[in-house]
């Protein structure tokens, strides 16, 4: 109790600073009583500020366009590791084909001496002789067989496929969230969104180009019911944002 009435005669003399790091620390520990004390004895002061339309709009502006932002950037970045994934494919596809290989002729020599042991065969089953060219003569001819079917390309043209479904998907929703963005500017703000982008200089320019190559190559469009609701959500934000001062 002493510790606090001793503190309690300091409180108008803590920096800004320090009273709010005191503020984080006493909230972080449950004290909601000390935390009023230190609100309630922060000095007051009056201001002068730019006009709340002007000011206010800049901060609104700045929190969407940040949104969008990493609304758009990070599916791009996701369909970046895909095709980063992607470009994997042949020393995979390397490695789980000698995987197959030999799991298929450990399996078939396995199979191939335990029933040519039963039989009450001796020595090697037919195929796998010691000798080489005995055992190619004596092979089973099923084996080719067997093998284009369990390492033909597939499976790996199925997986490619549907990567390149994921990439299309994320493609499309990156341009939906870039389409109700550029509509919110264009409707609220009358400005291009590029335009709003270069002046807050947020490295979005390249995102957007890059969005829009993905969109061309693919031949993806954005779901313009989607995007709506995307303008709209922006709307409600950005008003919501201009009213609260």
């Amino acid at each position: 109790m002493s510790s606090k009435k001793g503190l309690g005669r300091l409180y108008d003399r803590l920096t800004p600073e320090e009273r709010f790091r005191l503020d984080v620390v006493a909230l972080a520990r449950g004290d909601e009583e000390e935390s009023e004390r230190l609100t309630r004895t922060c000095p007051r002061r009056g201001y002068t500020m730019n006009d709340w339309g002007f000011v206010g709009r800049w901060e609104a502006a700045r929190e969407l366009a940040m949104f969008a932002y990493v609304d758009v950037v990070r599916r791009l970045d996701k369909i970046k590791m895909i095709v980063a994934f992607r470009s994997l494919f042949p020393y995979l596809s390397n490695i789980w084909q000698d995987d197959v290989h030999w799991a298929y002729f450990n399996g078939h020599k396995a199979g191939s001496r335990h029933a040519w042991n039963r039989s009450g065969e001796e020595g090697e089953p037919p195929g796998w002789e010691a000798d080489e060219e005995e055992a190619e003569r004596n092979a089973d001819p099923t084996i080719d067989e067997d093998l284009r079917k369990w390492t033909g390309k597939g499976r790996c043209t199925r997986l490619e496929g549907k990567l390149e479904e994921m990439e299309r998907e994320l493609g499309r929703e990156a341009l939906t969230a870039w389409l109700g963005f550029a509509g919110f500017c264009a409707q609220e703000m009358g400005l291009e969104a590029e335009k709003l982008l270069e002046a807050l200089a947020i490295p979005f320019a390249e995102g957007v180009r890059e969005l829009e190559e993905l969109g061309a190559r693919y031949e993806v469009e954005p779901d313009v019911e989607g995007a709506e609701e995307y303008l709209v959500m922006m709307t409600d934000a950005w008003r919501r944002e201009l009213e609260s001062a």
